[in-house]
């Protein structure tokens, strides 16, 4: 879930909210530099890239159209300008640079978002990803991130819920979009506090043992390390939901949650303010059979056959290493044609052009298809 207006702070006579619709950027007379940078400018801001609700609002990707129509109207005398603004801003096409940007920005909006109510004690992502292997554009998204909020036990005035909708409400609205990208399908981070995550566990491994899958742990820990097969590596999920009646958690929470605790598990760190908190986070991970044979993500194993050079990296990540290495001896236009497609591939709207740079070897999306229904 997403919601804006944050900036109106905890009062109760609003409810944070999100329409899914994409809001049309003002669009500036590009006959000077200054122009140009105002108008890149508003590129940060994610309301003007809504692209997570195309499916319900068929509108957004015409307006997005609209708003980055301005790239078509840029003039000669300022393309290089253009290119050197982007590359300044994003360190490309230097994409180990570009990475940990990407990194940097997701940790200033977890300081930014920080208030009384709720501050992140531990953060990261799927390791294996673009930014992960260090091979991310400008604009990506972060796969499988998450964060884990405290919230002071003196709180008797907000729950849980509209503490972390808020706290989703700050990211939505300050995370810089043409660094880091919140606006693709199934990508914007996973939050909850943690008593939401303690007691989800608590459920949880309550329907393990009673469904009797705990007996079998090392069976299910075991596919933890190799299989990257979506439907026989999520096994233990599957016979999960199987056996949940619904009675104390969705099909739908437990499937969502899954992703999250896997990412805590297995995700590369890289927010940890305070040790003591992470002991705590990790211990009851291992005290949990469900945590310990949870694996929808297969993030481990991917992780395993990558790192042991068993998997090979995708073919995009290799496109792109190459491109690095020669977009500087580009002529101008090619390389504002290049420029163009990575601003419009903020929200997957790129021409298609460069197919190599951005499309994955198979669809990744139907894989997990066949698992999640299964799962709900």
């Amino acid at each position: 879930m997403r919601v804006d207006s944050i900036n109106y702070g905890f009062e109760r006579k609003r409810k944070p909210c999100f329409n899914g619709i994409t809001q049309r950027m003002p669009q500036f007379a590009l006959n000077t530099f200054e122009n140009l940078r105002s108008q890149y400018e508003l590129c940060r801001y994610a309301k003007y890239y809504e692209a997570l609700d195309d499916k319900i609002y068929p509108q957004n990707k015409h307006i997005r159209l609209e708003n980055l129509s301005f790239l078509d109207r840029i003039p000669d005398f300022l393309k290089a300008k253009f290119i050197e603004l982007y590359k300044i801003l994003t360190s490309f096409p230097y994409l180990s640079v570009t990475s940990g940007k990407i990194e940097q920005e997701f940790i200033k909006q977890i300081k930014h978002a920080d208030n009384s109510y709720a501050r992140a004690v531990m953060a990261g992502y799927d390791p294996v990803c673009s930014v992960g292997l260090q091979r991310a554009f400008p604009g990506s998204d972060l796969d499988k991130a998450y964060i884990i909020l405290e919230t002071p036990k003196s709180n008797t005035t907000y729950q849980d819920w509209e503490i972390v909708a808020r706290y989703k409400g700050s990211l939505w609205d300050n995370t810089d979009q043409r660094i880091l990208s919140l606006n693709n399908e199934n990508t914007f981070p996973e939050i909850y506090t943690i008593d939401q995550t303690f007691n989800i566990l608590d459920i949880l491994d309550r329907l393990t043992r009673r469904a009797g899958l705990d007996k079998n742990m090392d069976y299910f820990f075991a596919k933890r390390e190799f299989d990257i097969n979506p439907v026989s590596a999520g096994e233990f999920n599957i016979k999960l939901a199987q056996a949940n009646d619904e009675s104390e958690i969705s099909k739908i929470d437990a499937k969502n949650f899954a992703y999250f605790i896997e990412s805590v598990r297995d995700g590369k760190l890289i927010y940890n303010p305070d040790d003591d908190f992470n002991k705590l986070i990790n211990q009851r991970i291992y005290a949990s059979p469900f945590a310990r044979m949870s694996n929808v993500t297969q993030m481990g194993a991917h992780v395993n056959l990558i790192r042991s050079h068993m998997k090979p990296i995708k073919s995009k990540f290799i496109y792109r290493e190459m491109l690095a290495g020669i977009f500087d001896n580009y002529t101008l236009d090619h390389q504002f044609d290049i420029v163009k497609d990575l601003v419009k591939s903020v929200s997957k709207d790129q021409s298609g052009k460069y197919k190599e740079l951005f499309e994955n070897d198979d669809d990744i999306g139907k894989r997990f298809d066949r698992l999640n229904v299964l799962l709900i």
